[in-house]
């Protein structure tokens, strides 16, 4: 029987260009269909020549590897041909290959797919996101990331410290009309918490710039991107393990304000869904978990 594409095989292709590279369950979780005929039809892209796949053990943890999968350039001309994708955009920029850290992309991924969820749940709500290494990403007028700022720390350079978001999104509600803004940062375990010089790359000095954000009011700027007034935001950190939410937390109180930071970890993200009561506001790890959605808070775990 001879191929043909089907739409959602265009789906696919589509979400592997916007997350870069996803594995199985995460391509199941996006379209919301049985994994079996899921996992049967991404076979067949694998041998058309679509999709590519590798093996690969995440983290530290034993056990059987997963697959991750990405475009091939034949998957990225039939994008560019349905014009799902801009023709001037270079395979590179939507390749698996160009992604340098896997398990921080693949947190990042889940995360994305728990807001998608949190949508299905509650249809009221609209969630838009910008990922620092979507192709759909708009440019800046100087030709860089629009998420990309600068803070202005002494010593820094004229420009100050260039820093960029993992994600920003918003969510907006159509029943009471709101939009509340966030920035997103995923944590590994990689990064120097506190360096003792000071780096201008260590978190203490991410949690610093967001301040100065908060405060500067710089970031209504996104107003004009997202086309929606704003009243703050919140800056929330995904990290990978209790112990690495502990020392955040830690030191998100250890830098005041930051009621704005909220904290959590991917082992709680699972069970109830990013809108869950799983997130320690201002690194308040011992107190009641709070929701990013306030008042509607609910549990949106995946099916």
């Amino acid at each position: 029987m001879s191929f043909r594409l089907r739409e959602t095989d265009c789906r696919t292709l589509a979400f592997l260009a916007e997350y870069r590279t996803l594995t199985p369950a995460q391509i199941t979780a996006l379209h919301q269909k049985g994994k079996q005929a899921v996992w049967r039809r991404l076979r067949i892209l694998e041998k058309e020549g679509l999709i590519g796949s590798v093996r690969y053990e995440l983290g530290r943890r034993r056990g059987r590897p997963e697959r991750l999968l990405g475009l091939m350039e034949h998957g990225v001309s039939i994008l560019k041909e349905r014009g799902l994708i801009r023709k001037d955009v270079p395979y590179e920029k939507v390749a698996a290959a160009g992604v340098p850290c896997v398990d921080h992309q693949l947190s990042l991924n889940w995360f994305r797919i728990h807001l998608t969820q949190v949508e299905r749940v509650l249809p009221r709500l609209s969630v838009r996101v910008l990922a620092h290494n979507s192709p759909f990403l708009p440019e800046s007028p100087d030709g860089g990331l629009c998420i990309t700022d600068h803070s202005p720390v002494p010593g820094s350079g004229t420009q100050g410290v260039k820093f960029t978001p993992d994600a920003v999104f918003v969510t907006c509600d159509s029943v009471v009309p709101k939009a509340c803004l966030f920035f997103l940062e995923v944590d590994c375990g990689t990064e120097t918490i506190a360096s003792p010089k000071r780096d201008l790359t260590d978190i203490r000095q991410k949690v610093i710039n967001y301040q100065w954000y908060f405060q500067s009011q710089r970031y209504k700027r996104y107003e004009d991107v997202f086309q929606c007034r704003l009243r703050g935001f919140r800056l929330l950190f995904l990290t990978n393990s209790l112990g690495r939410l502990t020392a955040l937390c830690r030191l998100t109180q250890e830098i005041p304000p930051s009621n704005f930071v909220w904290l959590t970890e991917c082992s709680r993200l699972f069970p109830e869904g990013v809108s869950a009561e799983i997130w320690a506001k201002g690194g308040d790890l011992q107190g009641r978990g709070q929701s990013i959605l306030g008042s509607l808070c609910c549990p949106a775990p995946l099916p």
